[in-house]
Protein backbone atom coordinates (compact mmCIF):
# COMPACT_ATOMS: atom_id res chain seq x y z
CA UNK A 1 0.00 0.00 0.00
CA UNK A 2 1.07 2.97 -0.55
CA UNK A 3 0.29 7.00 -1.73
CA UNK A 4 1.94 10.02 -3.15
CA UNK A 5 0.33 13.27 -2.60
CA UNK A 6 0.09 16.54 -5.50
CA UNK A 7 2.76 19.08 -4.32
CA UNK A 8 2.43 22.64 -4.16
CA UNK A 9 4.16 25.77 -3.59
CA UNK A 10 5.93 26.55 -0.25
CA UNK A 11 5.63 22.38 0.78
CA UNK A 12 8.20 19.52 1.09
CA UNK A 13 8.04 16.12 0.07
CA UNK A 14 8.66 13.80 2.81
CA UNK A 15 9.24 10.10 2.19
CA UNK A 16 7.38 8.38 5.28
CA UNK A 17 6.99 4.56 6.90
CA UNK A 18 3.54 4.15 8.45
CA UNK A 19 1.28 1.12 9.99
CA UNK A 20 -2.57 1.37 10.23
CA UNK A 21 -4.77 -0.31 13.16
CA UNK A 22 -4.40 -3.39 11.85
CA UNK A 23 -0.52 -3.42 11.91
CA UNK A 24 -0.15 -3.15 7.89
CA UNK A 25 2.81 -1.44 6.91
CA UNK A 26 2.19 1.62 4.29
CA UNK A 27 5.55 3.40 2.38
CA UNK A 28 4.90 6.29 0.27
CA UNK A 29 4.92 10.15 0.10
CA UNK A 30 3.57 13.55 1.17
CA UNK A 31 3.49 17.06 0.83
CA UNK A 32 3.27 19.15 4.01
CA UNK A 33 4.84 22.81 5.04
CA UNK A 34 6.57 20.73 8.24
CA UNK A 35 7.58 17.24 9.08
CA UNK A 36 5.20 17.76 12.31
CA UNK A 37 2.25 18.71 9.49
CA UNK A 38 3.33 15.68 7.77
CA UNK A 39 2.59 13.73 11.05
CA UNK A 40 -0.33 15.33 11.32
CA UNK A 41 -1.46 15.04 8.06
CA UNK A 42 -0.77 11.14 7.82
CA UNK A 43 -2.39 10.99 11.99
CA UNK A 44 -5.43 11.84 9.94
CA UNK A 45 -5.57 9.09 8.04
CA UNK A 46 -5.46 6.75 10.92
CA UNK A 47 -1.39 6.07 10.01
CA UNK A 48 1.10 5.86 12.68
CA UNK A 49 4.47 7.40 11.67
CA UNK A 50 7.98 5.02 11.79
CA UNK A 51 9.93 6.61 9.56
CA UNK A 52 9.99 9.98 8.35
CA UNK A 53 12.43 12.18 6.34
CA UNK A 54 12.60 14.66 3.25
CA UNK A 55 13.22 13.40 -0.20
CA UNK A 56 16.57 14.44 -2.33
CA UNK A 57 14.61 17.19 -4.36
CA UNK A 58 12.47 19.91 -3.68
CA UNK A 59 8.72 18.93 -4.21
CA UNK A 60 7.37 19.18 -7.47
CA UNK A 61 3.92 18.22 -9.47
CA UNK A 62 3.33 14.31 -9.35
CA UNK A 63 3.11 14.18 -13.35
CA UNK A 64 6.74 15.23 -13.13
CA UNK A 65 7.97 11.94 -10.92
CA UNK A 66 8.65 9.12 -12.76
CA UNK A 67 7.34 6.03 -11.09
CA UNK A 68 9.33 3.91 -8.98
CA UNK A 69 9.72 0.80 -9.51
CA UNK A 70 8.67 -1.74 -6.86
CA UNK A 71 10.95 -4.85 -7.50
CA UNK A 72 14.48 -2.70 -7.79
CA UNK A 73 12.84 -1.25 -3.96
CA UNK A 74 12.46 -4.31 -2.72
CA UNK A 75 15.84 -5.52 -4.18
CA UNK A 76 17.65 -2.44 -2.58
CA UNK A 77 15.68 -3.61 0.85
CA UNK A 78 17.23 -7.12 0.85
CA UNK A 79 20.61 -5.79 -0.17
CA UNK A 80 20.51 -3.19 3.15
CA UNK A 81 19.05 -6.39 4.86
CA UNK A 82 22.07 -8.42 3.67
CA UNK A 83 24.99 -5.36 5.00
CA UNK A 84 23.28 -4.81 8.45
CA UNK A 85 23.99 -7.15 11.32
CA UNK A 86 21.51 -9.07 13.50
CA UNK A 87 21.66 -6.59 16.22
CA UNK A 88 20.81 -3.63 14.29
CA UNK A 89 18.10 -5.52 12.50
CA UNK A 90 16.60 -6.32 16.08
CA UNK A 91 17.36 -2.52 17.16
CA UNK A 92 15.07 -1.46 13.97
CA UNK A 93 11.72 -4.17 14.74
CA UNK A 94 12.69 -3.21 18.28
CA UNK A 95 12.01 0.36 17.51
CA UNK A 96 9.20 0.03 14.95
CA UNK A 97 6.97 -1.81 17.97
CA UNK A 98 7.89 0.69 20.71
CA UNK A 99 6.74 3.55 18.20
CA UNK A 100 3.29 1.77 17.45
CA UNK A 101 2.59 0.49 20.93
CA UNK A 102 3.34 4.27 21.88
CA UNK A 103 0.69 5.08 19.26
CA UNK A 104 -1.92 2.90 20.66
CA UNK A 105 -1.40 0.30 18.36
CA UNK A 106 -2.37 -3.41 19.72
CA UNK A 107 0.58 -5.58 21.06
CA UNK A 108 -0.68 -8.18 18.56
CA UNK A 109 -0.87 -5.93 15.66
CA UNK A 110 2.93 -4.42 16.40
CA UNK A 111 4.21 -7.88 16.38
CA UNK A 112 2.40 -9.20 12.81
CA UNK A 113 3.99 -5.93 11.36
CA UNK A 114 7.67 -6.81 12.90
CA UNK A 115 6.65 -10.42 11.16
CA UNK A 116 5.46 -8.56 8.28
CA UNK A 117 7.44 -9.37 4.70
CA UNK A 118 9.21 -6.03 5.05
CA UNK A 119 10.92 -7.38 8.01
CA UNK A 120 14.70 -8.77 7.62
CA UNK A 121 14.09 -12.66 7.09
CA UNK A 122 16.56 -13.40 10.23
CA UNK A 123 13.70 -12.10 12.72
CA UNK A 124 11.00 -12.41 10.77
CA UNK A 125 9.87 -15.99 12.01
CA UNK A 126 10.85 -14.91 15.72
CA UNK A 127 8.15 -12.36 15.47
CA UNK A 128 5.70 -14.42 13.90
CA UNK A 129 5.86 -17.03 16.69
CA UNK A 130 5.86 -14.04 19.04
CA UNK A 131 2.90 -12.65 17.67
CA UNK A 132 1.13 -16.50 17.20
CA UNK A 133 1.54 -16.96 21.16
CA UNK A 134 0.53 -13.65 22.07
CA UNK A 135 -2.79 -14.11 20.18
CA UNK A 136 -2.88 -17.54 21.89
CA UNK A 137 -3.10 -15.81 25.18
CA UNK A 138 0.16 -16.36 26.64
CA UNK A 139 2.46 -13.66 27.95
CA UNK A 140 5.22 -12.16 25.53
CA UNK A 141 7.79 -12.77 28.17
CA UNK A 142 7.30 -16.22 28.31
CA UNK A 143 7.39 -16.75 24.72
CA UNK A 144 10.73 -14.11 24.15
CA UNK A 145 12.06 -16.55 26.79
CA UNK A 146 11.96 -19.70 24.84
CA UNK A 147 13.83 -17.66 21.65
CA UNK A 148 17.23 -17.73 22.40
CA UNK A 149 18.21 -16.21 19.34
CA UNK A 150 17.12 -13.31 20.97
CA UNK A 151 19.68 -11.12 23.98
CA UNK A 152 19.51 -12.32 27.02
CA UNK A 153 17.69 -9.62 28.73
CA UNK A 154 14.94 -9.20 26.49
CA UNK A 155 12.47 -11.69 28.13
CA UNK A 156 13.19 -10.76 31.98
CA UNK A 157 13.25 -6.82 30.86
CA UNK A 158 9.85 -7.58 28.69
CA UNK A 159 8.30 -9.50 32.10
CA UNK A 160 9.16 -6.44 34.08
CA UNK A 161 7.76 -4.06 31.53
CA UNK A 162 4.00 -6.24 31.70
CA UNK A 163 4.18 -6.17 35.51
CA UNK A 164 5.08 -2.30 35.52
CA UNK A 165 2.29 -1.54 32.10
CA UNK A 166 5.38 0.11 30.65
CA UNK A 167 6.03 -2.19 27.23
CA UNK A 168 5.92 0.87 25.08
CA UNK A 169 9.11 2.47 27.15
CA UNK A 170 10.93 -1.17 27.51
CA UNK A 171 10.86 -1.59 23.86
CA UNK A 172 12.37 2.11 23.76
CA UNK A 173 15.22 1.17 25.85
CA UNK A 174 15.70 -2.23 24.50
CA UNK A 175 15.81 -0.39 20.73
CA UNK A 176 18.08 2.37 22.42
CA UNK A 177 20.52 -0.51 24.15
CA UNK A 178 20.56 -2.84 20.86
CA UNK A 179 21.63 0.59 18.48
CA UNK A 180 24.25 1.17 20.93
CA UNK A 181 25.87 -2.12 20.46
CA UNK A 182 25.45 -2.43 17.03
CA UNK A 183 27.37 0.89 16.86
CA UNK A 184 30.23 -0.28 18.75
CA UNK A 185 30.44 -3.27 17.14
CA UNK A 186 30.72 -1.57 13.80
CA UNK A 187 33.31 0.78 15.35
CA UNK A 188 34.83 -1.76 16.02
CA UNK A 189 35.06 -3.47 12.53
CA UNK A 190 35.86 -0.43 10.96
CA UNK A 191 39.02 0.20 13.00
CA UNK A 192 40.33 -3.23 12.24
CA UNK A 193 39.45 -3.09 8.61
CA UNK A 194 43.01 -1.79 7.32
CA UNK A 195 44.73 -3.80 9.94
CA UNK A 196 43.51 -6.78 8.88
CA UNK A 197 43.79 -6.13 4.82
CA UNK A 198 47.47 -4.79 5.57
CA UNK A 199 48.31 -8.14 7.68
CA UNK A 200 46.60 -10.04 4.56
CA UNK A 201 48.44 -8.23 2.57
CA UNK A 202 51.86 -8.91 4.32
CA UNK A 203 51.49 -12.48 4.53
CA UNK A 204 50.49 -13.16 0.83
CA UNK A 205 53.57 -10.87 0.12
CA UNK A 206 56.08 -12.21 1.94
CA UNK A 207 54.75 -16.57 0.85
CA UNK A 208 55.07 -15.25 -2.86
CA UNK A 209 58.49 -14.32 -2.39
CA UNK A 210 58.92 -17.31 -0.32
CA UNK A 211 57.77 -19.49 -2.16
CA UNK A 212 58.36 -18.08 -5.90
CA UNK A 213 60.95 -15.70 -5.78
CA UNK A 214 63.71 -17.40 -3.92
CA UNK A 215 63.46 -21.31 -5.43
CA UNK A 216 63.89 -19.53 -8.77
CA UNK A 217 66.96 -17.28 -7.62
CA UNK A 218 68.26 -20.91 -5.92
CA UNK A 219 68.41 -22.31 -9.50
CA UNK A 220 70.37 -19.86 -10.73
CA UNK A 221 73.02 -19.67 -7.41
CA UNK A 222 73.61 -23.57 -8.16
CA UNK A 223 73.60 -23.07 -11.45
CA UNK A 224 76.63 -19.97 -10.99
CA UNK A 225 78.78 -21.88 -8.02
CA UNK A 226 80.63 -20.28 -5.66
CA UNK A 227 80.31 -19.71 -1.87
CA UNK A 228 76.69 -18.59 -0.62
CA UNK A 229 76.67 -17.08 2.58
CA UNK A 230 75.09 -18.24 5.45
CA UNK A 231 72.05 -15.47 5.78
CA UNK A 232 71.20 -16.81 1.76
CA UNK A 233 71.41 -20.94 2.95
CA UNK A 234 69.02 -19.91 5.30
CA UNK A 235 66.63 -17.76 3.20
CA UNK A 236 66.49 -20.78 0.31
CA UNK A 237 65.94 -23.81 3.29
CA UNK A 238 63.01 -21.62 4.37
CA UNK A 239 61.35 -21.23 1.10
CA UNK A 240 62.66 -25.34 0.68
CA UNK A 241 60.66 -26.27 3.86
CA UNK A 242 57.46 -23.96 2.89
CA UNK A 243 57.46 -25.20 -0.73
CA UNK A 244 57.95 -28.66 0.10
CA UNK A 245 56.16 -28.89 3.42
CA UNK A 246 53.80 -26.26 3.64
CA UNK A 247 50.54 -28.27 3.44
CA UNK A 248 51.72 -30.21 6.51
CA UNK A 249 52.39 -27.01 8.56
CA UNK A 250 48.68 -25.61 7.30
CA UNK A 251 47.09 -28.94 8.26
CA UNK A 252 49.42 -28.59 11.70
CA UNK A 253 47.97 -25.15 12.25
CA UNK A 254 44.46 -26.25 11.99
CA UNK A 255 45.05 -29.47 14.13
CA UNK A 256 46.62 -27.08 16.75
CA UNK A 257 44.02 -24.68 16.62
CA UNK A 258 40.99 -27.26 17.00
CA UNK A 259 43.61 -28.99 20.02
CA UNK A 260 43.23 -24.79 21.26
CA UNK A 261 39.49 -24.73 21.48
CA UNK A 262 38.80 -28.16 22.66
CA UNK A 263 41.19 -27.58 25.42
CA UNK A 264 38.76 -24.44 26.82
CA UNK A 265 35.81 -26.57 26.82
CA UNK A 266 37.25 -27.45 30.15
CA UNK A 267 35.69 -24.40 32.60
CA UNK A 268 39.13 -23.80 34.64
CA UNK A 269 41.14 -23.84 31.70
CA UNK A 270 39.27 -21.54 30.10
CA UNK A 271 38.84 -19.30 33.28
CA UNK A 272 42.98 -19.29 33.66
CA UNK A 273 43.14 -18.50 29.57
CA UNK A 274 40.12 -15.17 29.70
CA UNK A 275 42.45 -13.91 33.22
CA UNK A 276 45.38 -14.35 31.21
CA UNK A 277 43.79 -12.68 28.28
CA UNK A 278 42.75 -9.92 31.11
CA UNK A 279 46.27 -9.11 31.72
CA UNK A 280 47.62 -8.83 28.20
CA UNK A 281 48.86 -4.68 27.46
CA UNK A 282 46.23 -3.61 24.76
CA UNK A 283 44.14 -6.88 24.74
CA UNK A 284 43.18 -7.13 27.91
CA UNK A 285 42.43 -2.98 28.65
CA UNK A 286 39.99 -3.92 25.17
CA UNK A 287 38.38 -6.91 26.34
CA UNK A 288 37.67 -4.95 30.02
CA UNK A 289 36.23 -2.07 28.33
CA UNK A 290 34.48 -3.73 25.92
CA UNK A 291 32.75 -6.29 28.83
CA UNK A 292 32.43 -3.00 30.94
CA UNK A 293 30.25 -1.26 27.96
CA UNK A 294 27.85 -3.88 27.38
CA UNK A 295 27.32 -4.98 31.11
CA UNK A 296 26.45 -1.14 32.16
CA UNK A 297 24.42 -0.96 29.48
CA UNK A 298 22.29 -3.80 30.28
CA UNK A 299 22.65 -2.49 34.00
CA UNK A 300 20.89 0.87 32.94
CA UNK A 301 18.32 -0.61 30.70
CA UNK A 302 17.07 -3.22 33.42
CA UNK A 303 16.83 -0.77 36.04
CA UNK A 304 14.98 1.74 34.04
CA UNK A 305 12.65 -0.71 33.07
CA UNK A 306 11.68 -1.49 37.07
CA UNK A 307 14.30 -4.66 37.91
CA UNK A 308 15.32 -5.06 40.74
CA UNK A 309 18.95 -4.13 41.63
CA UNK A 310 19.94 -8.02 42.08
CA UNK A 311 17.77 -9.04 39.06
CA UNK A 312 19.51 -6.07 36.80
CA UNK A 313 22.87 -7.42 37.72
CA UNK A 314 22.34 -10.78 36.96
CA UNK A 315 20.91 -9.55 33.88
CA UNK A 316 24.38 -7.72 32.87
CA UNK A 317 26.44 -10.34 33.77
CA UNK A 318 24.92 -12.18 30.68
CA UNK A 319 26.55 -9.50 28.74
CA UNK A 320 30.00 -10.51 29.41
CA UNK A 321 31.90 -13.31 27.45
CA UNK A 322 35.05 -13.72 29.86
CA UNK A 323 34.42 -16.55 32.66
CA UNK A 324 36.81 -14.65 34.84
CA UNK A 325 35.16 -11.29 34.67
CA UNK A 326 31.94 -13.08 35.22
CA UNK A 327 32.93 -15.23 38.49
CA UNK A 328 34.15 -11.69 39.64
CA UNK A 329 30.74 -10.22 38.79
CA UNK A 330 28.76 -13.19 40.47
CA UNK A 331 31.07 -12.60 43.46
CA UNK A 332 30.07 -8.79 43.37
CA UNK A 333 26.15 -9.77 43.17
CA UNK A 334 26.77 -11.82 46.41
CA UNK A 335 28.24 -9.05 48.34
CA UNK A 336 25.43 -6.69 47.69
CA UNK A 337 23.24 -9.47 48.76
CA UNK A 338 24.84 -9.26 51.73
CA UNK A 339 24.41 -5.31 52.35
CA UNK A 340 27.33 -3.68 50.64
CA UNK A 341 27.45 -0.95 48.25
CA UNK A 342 27.37 -1.49 44.21
CA UNK A 343 29.87 0.54 43.16
CA UNK A 344 32.72 -1.03 45.89
CA UNK A 345 31.27 -4.63 44.75
CA UNK A 346 31.83 -3.88 41.77
CA UNK A 347 35.50 -1.72 42.32
CA UNK A 348 37.64 -4.90 41.13
CA UNK A 349 35.44 -5.61 38.06
CA UNK A 350 35.01 -2.28 36.45
CA UNK A 351 37.14 0.60 35.39
CA UNK A 352 37.89 3.11 37.95
CA UNK A 353 35.71 5.79 36.46
CA UNK A 354 32.75 3.52 36.40
CA UNK A 355 32.60 2.62 40.20
CA UNK A 356 33.16 6.31 40.50
CA UNK A 357 30.00 7.32 38.56
CA UNK A 358 27.60 4.10 40.11
CA UNK A 359 29.01 5.55 43.23
CA UNK A 360 27.87 9.06 42.91
CA UNK A 361 24.51 7.30 41.48
CA UNK A 362 24.28 5.44 44.70
CA UNK A 363 24.51 8.51 47.03
CA UNK A 364 22.16 10.56 44.43
CA UNK A 365 19.31 8.39 44.23
CA UNK A 366 19.94 8.01 40.09
CA UNK A 367 21.68 4.62 39.58
CA UNK A 368 19.86 3.99 36.59
CA UNK A 369 21.03 7.28 34.72
CA UNK A 370 24.57 7.49 36.29
CA UNK A 371 24.90 3.51 34.96
CA UNK A 372 23.99 5.11 31.36
CA UNK A 373 26.47 7.64 31.80
CA UNK A 374 28.89 5.29 33.04
CA UNK A 375 28.17 2.53 29.85
CA UNK A 376 28.87 5.60 27.66
CA UNK A 377 31.96 6.49 29.30
CA UNK A 378 33.03 2.87 28.92
CA UNK A 379 32.03 2.95 25.41
CA UNK A 380 34.22 6.48 25.36
CA UNK A 381 36.94 4.45 26.34
CA UNK A 382 36.81 1.48 24.29
CA UNK A 383 37.28 3.35 21.38
CA UNK A 384 39.92 5.33 22.45
CA UNK A 385 42.17 1.78 22.98
CA UNK A 386 41.21 0.85 19.53
CA UNK A 387 42.49 3.94 17.95
CA UNK A 388 45.68 3.51 20.19
CA UNK A 389 46.15 -0.32 18.88
CA UNK A 390 45.55 0.40 15.61
CA UNK A 391 48.16 3.39 16.18
CA UNK A 392 50.55 0.81 17.38
CA UNK A 393 49.50 -2.18 15.45
CA UNK A 394 50.18 -0.31 11.43
CA UNK A 395 53.53 0.43 11.74
CA UNK A 396 54.58 -2.38 13.70
CA UNK A 397 52.94 -4.47 10.93
CA UNK A 398 54.69 -2.49 7.97
CA UNK A 399 58.53 -2.78 10.13
CA UNK A 400 57.65 -5.99 10.24
CA UNK A 401 56.98 -6.99 6.89
CA UNK A 402 59.99 -4.24 5.75
CA UNK A 403 62.48 -6.20 7.08
CA UNK A 404 61.14 -8.92 6.14
CA UNK A 405 61.97 -7.44 2.51
CA UNK A 406 65.00 -5.97 3.74
CA UNK A 407 66.41 -9.44 4.69
CA UNK A 408 65.24 -11.24 1.52
CA UNK A 409 67.01 -8.25 -0.46
CA UNK A 410 70.39 -8.65 1.43
CA UNK A 411 70.69 -11.92 1.34
CA UNK A 412 70.10 -12.04 -2.35
CA UNK A 413 72.73 -9.63 -2.59
CA UNK A 414 75.36 -11.14 -0.87
CA UNK A 415 74.55 -14.26 -2.88
CA UNK A 416 75.12 -12.03 -6.73
CA UNK A 417 78.09 -10.51 -4.78
CA UNK A 418 79.39 -14.28 -3.57
CA UNK A 419 79.01 -15.15 -7.28
CA UNK A 420 80.71 -11.60 -8.62
CA UNK A 421 83.80 -12.67 -6.60
CA UNK A 422 84.36 -16.29 -7.07
CA UNK A 423 83.92 -15.42 -10.84
CA UNK A 424 87.34 -13.29 -10.90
Amino acid sequence: MSTRSTASAGTTRYRYQAADAQGTMTRGEIDAASAEAAVDLLRRRALWVIDLEPTTTSAVPTAAVPPVSTSSGHLLDRIARRTTDGHESLAILTRSIATLLASGVPLERALAFAASGETDPRWQGVFLGLQRAVTSGESLSQAAGRVESLPRAYAPLLAAAEASGSMADTFARLADDLEHRSQLRSRVRAALVYPTLLAAASTVGTLVILVVVVPRFAELIAGAGGTVPASTQLLTGLSTLLSRFGWLLAIALMLAGTALRQSLQDAPRRRRWHAARLRLPLIGRFEREQAASAYLSTLAVALESGVPLLGAMSLARGTVGNTDLVERLLRAEVEVRDGGAVSQALAGSLPALSTRLLEAGEQGGALAPLSRRAAAAATDQVQRAITNAVALIEPVMILGFGGVVGFVALALLQAIYGINASSF
